[in-house]
């Protein structure tokens, strides 16, 4: 998912680029950075916590210390992305 996910950012991106399909390409590329960021954060943070962990074990504590991280970095993103100080201007 996360794959097809971030294809279809390089495909939008090349449209805006090439200036094919009118503004929905580019609508694309402002309203789906988020869910791209957060499916990102949970690939990537599953992925540190099955390679530091034992298979036959799970600890909770290991995954405190990974998701809390995690968890405020996608909230300072959101932030970013959401505090009129950082919006382009029209």
């Amino acid at each position: 998912m996360f794959y097809t996910f971030g294809v279809s950012f390089f495909v939008a991106y090349m449209f805006t680029v090439n200036d094919l399909f009118g503004y929905l390409p580019e609508l694309w590329l402002r309203i789906a950075d988020l869910p791209l960021l957060l499916m990102g954060m949970i690939y990537g943070g599953l992925s540190l916590y099955l390679s530091v962990t034992h298979p036959k074990k799970s600890s909770r504590l290991v995954g405190l210390v990974i998701m809390i991280p995690l968890i405020l970095i996608f909230l300072f993103f959101v932030i970013l992305n959401f505090w009129p100080l950082f919006q382009p201007s029209s």
